[in-house]
C-alpha cells in the first residue's frame, strides 16, 4: 500500500500567526475582493445600467469611489506588512519571502510533495512554496496599484500640488509600459492573474489541511496549527 503521508492523531498545538498578521491578511484578502469586483464592473460597465438622466446615473462614480477605498485600504496594509518583515517584534520573515536557492529548492521538493503525497518538513510559519507564491502576490499587487494610481491620476485636477506629486511618481510608468492604452491593459490583465493566484493559493492551503491535518486554514483564524508528534 502506497503512504501518502497523512499524518498520525498525536499532534501538539504551535503558535505560528500574531493578531496582526491575521489582520492584515484578512484586510489585505478583503480588499483585493472589493478591488476584484469593482474594477472588473469599471472594465464592463454595462453589466449595470443605470437608469434616468446622466446627472442622476452615479453607478460608476460610486464604484470608482468604492474601488479607491478598496485601494487604500490594500496599499496601507502593503506597506505595514513590508515594515513588519524587517522589524516584527514577534517575526521578521523577510528571508522566508526571498527566491534565494536554499528557499526555491524547498519550494520545488514541496511542490513535488502533493503529486507523490509524501509529507514535507513542518515549517513553523511559511513553507518556500507559500514564501514565494506570497512575493509573487504582493509584487502583483504592488504593480496593481502603480498602474491604478496611474490610470487614477488623470482624472484629478493638473493644478492641485498633491496631483502634480503623484504625476512625478506614476509618469514613470506610462513611459516604462510605453503609454496609458498599455498601463490599462497591463492594470486589467493583473486582474486575472490575481484571481488565478487567489484560487491556487486557497486550493494549495485546503490541500495540505485535508492530506497533512496540519490546520492551515485554522491558523489564519486562530492563529494556531498543527505539529507531528513522534
Amino acid at each position: 500500500m502506497t503512504h501518502t503521508g497523512v499524518s498520525p492523531q498525536k499532534k501538539e498545538i504551535v503558535y505560528v500567526r500574531n493578531a496582526t498578521n491575521r489582520l492584515l491578511h484578512w484586510t489585505m484578502f478583503f480588499s483585493v475582493m472589493v478591488l476584484l469586483v469593482t474594477g472588473y464592473y469599471i472594465g464592463d460597465p454595462t453589466l449595470i445600467l443605470g437608469a434616468g438622466e446622466a446627472t442622476d446615473t452615479t453607478v460608476m462614480a460610486d464604484i470608482r469611489l468604492i474601488h479607491f477605498i478598496g485601494a487604500m485600504f490594500l496599499d496601507v496594509s502593503i506597506l505595514i506588512r513590508f515594515y513588519l518583515a524587517f522589524f516584527s517584534m514577534y517575526h521578521r520573515d523577510w528571508i522566508e519571502l526571498m527566491p534565494v536557492p536554499g528557499r526555491v529548492i524547498g519550494a520545488m521538493k514541496i511542490a513535488a510533495s502533493y503529486f507523490t503525497f509524501k509529507k514535507p518538513p513542518f515549517y513553523l510559519h511559511v513553507d518556500p512554496l507559500d514564501g514565494l507564491t506570497f512575493l509573487a502576490l504582493h509584487l502583483f499587487m504592488v504593480l496593481q496599484l502603480m498602474t491604478g494610481f496611474t490610470l487614477y491620476v488623470h482624472a484629478l485636477p493638473t493644478d492641485w500640488w498633491w496631483t502634480q506629486l503623484i504625476h512625478v511618481m506614476t509618469d514613470p510608468v506610462t513611459d516604462i509600459f510605453g503609454g496609458d492604452q498599455n498601463v490599462r491593459l497591463i492594470h486589467h490583465l493583473m486582474l486575472w492573474i490575481m484571481i488565478s493566484g487567489i484560487i491556487v493559493h486557497l486550493y494549495i492551503q485546503v490541500a495540505k489541511t485535508i492530506i497533512w491535518r496540519d490546520g492551515h486554514i485554522a491558523a489564519i483564524f486562530g492563529g494556531y496549527k498543527y505539529r507531528d508528534v513522534k
